[in-house]
């Protein structure tokens, strides 16, 4: 798991590599949307590698411009293929990618690299990154991360024109997202924080090295940017594991976190779902900042459906600032592994002066 881990911290940008002829997509455990393709056989068309991972925010973020830009390049040559790299072990299984693949709705042919044969061939240790391949099959682009949407797909233009130099290609779109936009601020943002042994640090007085269930009690002060559990969890490898069944939701798992959105890779073990209340500062999430998968029941409670091993959405668009979240399971099986952050936003009055030039 040594490999997974190093895949991390995919908004960090290697220095750019010469022009040089791009490694045979080769080693795979499977392929989804399609059948095995070789670059070899794509020669004459212009090829967009996207190295990605089903439960990585930044990859997700990414996902919108390049179904955009198969429907609009792909009937002039351009081929899409995304080379899915764990980052956890559930992420490995080719069955949970198809799932994933499925539910986001992605179309273009996807190679599972669980064993991270192709991407020790490009010698990519990022998430997302993306080649842009020639119709000579040279690498000619380049970027990790997110962000640089309009000089990519110029060039996807540029590598296209060389196949047809008559055509005429409409601008680059537009921002697909606000916070994409010229003129978002970036605040000061807690660090991606991971659960488990191997990478994560729990906030709490009980420090052990043991897998087996501990009753966890809250710090007398809990740090800003941190993790801590109350109830009894098992703090495994990549994880953090509920382990008993209550009578009313009682154990939690509290973040301290400041950024404008909040997300969480979960997975529920040995049931098909589990109902996990969400509350924010000891109360239910506000519905104008709950994310894309909170719900609330009859009785005005947050809650989410854990339904699958995937990154979970828990707020969204709101205001920046700092505040403390918690998940509460009732029954045992809740794995967390992971909370990620966005911290952009459009300033109020920028809103205003956007929303003025666009109604000249």
């Amino acid at each position: 798991m040594a490999l997974v881990a190093s895949l991390t911290g995919c908004d960090r940008s290697p220095p750019a590599a010469p022009q040089r002829v791009a490694p045979e997509l080769e080693g795979g455990l499977t392929w989804l949307n399609s059948p095995p393709l070789k670059l070899a056989e794509l020669r004459g068309k212009v090829v967009l590698v996207d190295f990605f991972e089903y439960s990585c925010v930044n990859c997700l973020r990414t996902l919108p411009y390049q179904k955009e830009w198969q429907r609009r390049y792909a009937d002039h040559g351009l081929v899409i293929i995304g080379v899915h790299t764990p980052q956890y072990g559930f992420s490995m299984d080719p069955h949970n990618v198809f799932q994933a693949v499925k539910r986001l709705g992605i179309t273009y042919p996807v190679v599972v690299d669980s064993n991270f044969k192709i991407a020790d061939a490009y010698g990519n240790r990022f998430w997302p990154r993306k080649f842009l391949i020639d119709r000579r099959g040279r690498i000619r682009f380049d970027h990790t991360g997110e962000g640089a949407y309009v000089v990519m797909e110029r060039t996807i233009q540029e590598l296209l024109h060389e196949l047809h130099p008559r055509i005429k290609f409409p601008a680059p779109m537009a921002p697909l997202e606000p916070t994409d936009r010229d003129g978002v601020v970036c605040y000061p943002v807690t660090p991606e924080l991971y659960l488990g042994q191997e990478r994560g640090r729990l906030d709490n007085p009980e420090a052990t090295k043991s897998t087996d269930p501990v009753m966890f009690t809250a710090p007398k002060q809990p740090a800003s940017d941190s993790v801590y559990a109350v109830g009894q969890w098992a703090n495994q490898s990549e994880y953090l594991r509920h382990t008993r069944d209550t009578e009313v939701y009682e154990d939690f798992l509290a973040l301290n976190y400041r950024a404008t959105e909040v997300n969480v890779v979960m997975k529920p073990e040995d049931v098909y779902w589990m109902k996990i209340l969400v509350k924010q500062d000891e109360q239910p999430l506000r519905r104008e900042v709950a994310g894309a998968d909170v719900l609330f029941d009859g009785d005005g409670q947050s809650y989410v459906k854990v339904d699958g091993a995937r990154m979970y959405n828990l707020v969204a668009k709101q205001p920046y600032g700092t505040h403390e979240l918690r998940l509460y399971p009732q029954t045992r099986g809740l794995s967390v592994y992971s909370f990620s952050f966005g911290t952009c936003e459009m300033p109020a009055d920028a809103k205003r002066l956007q929303q003025a030039q666009e109604n000249k």
